[in-house]
């Protein structure tokens, strides 16, 4: 299947082993299983900054969004005993690119999405409650994936129940220009 045609219409793709091992492996030391969320990561990591503003995660950013998007947050996220309710991400935001550092399923709470709901635009909470009562997708993560996600597509995660830690890197990028959109 077309992975743009997966982004266009279900608000979401995965990008399988998209980053390169020596990176991965770079970024699992700095950020050990028992990390606590950080922000900033702009700032903070040298390997981030390089992989968001030059390297392999800026590419699949400007080969979306086109030439002179730019990286304007990256958290590092490992919530493996919390879970975060229904939402949508803040409007502004042209894309979202997220690293799994780790093996994450459904049981270890791995993100889940409500295909096309992004072709709703910006919606209320009561909207976004109902979205919530559709089926839902929960892709599987191998470390190394890159999901893709349209900032507007309703995502949430669940409690891990399998213990295991879910580290994801979550770098949101803005387009060159406030007119630009995600490229067909």
């Amino acid at each position: 299947m077309n992975l743009k045609f997966q982004l266009h219409n279900h608000g979401f793709e995965v990008h399988e082993q998209a980053c390169p091992a020596g990176l991965l492996t770079k970024l699992q030391n700095e950020f050990p299983p028992d990390a606590a969320e950080e922000t900033n990561l702009l700032e903070k990591s040298e390997a981030v900054r390089e992989a968001a503003t030059t390297g392999i995660i800026h590419q699949t950013a400007n080969a979306i969004l086109g030439e002179g998007c730019t990286p304007t947050q990256a958290i590092l996220y490992n919530k493996s005993d919390t879970a975060e309710p229904w939402h949508q991400a803040t409007p502004a935001t042209g894309l979202i690119l997220r690293l799994s550092l780790d093996d994450c399923t459904f049981f270890d709470g791995a993100l889940k999405l409500c295909p096309s709901s992004h072709k709703h635009g910006p919606l209320t909470a009561q909207e976004i409650r109902g979205h919530s009562l559709r089926p839902f997708s929960s892709p599987e993560m191998r470390a190394g994936d890159i999901l893709i996600l349209n900032p507007l597509t309703i995502h949430a995660t669940a409690a891990s129940t399998s213990g295991k830690p879910r580290r994801v890197i979550h770098i949101a990028y803005t387009a060159a220009t406030p007119q630009a959109t995600i490229k067909k």
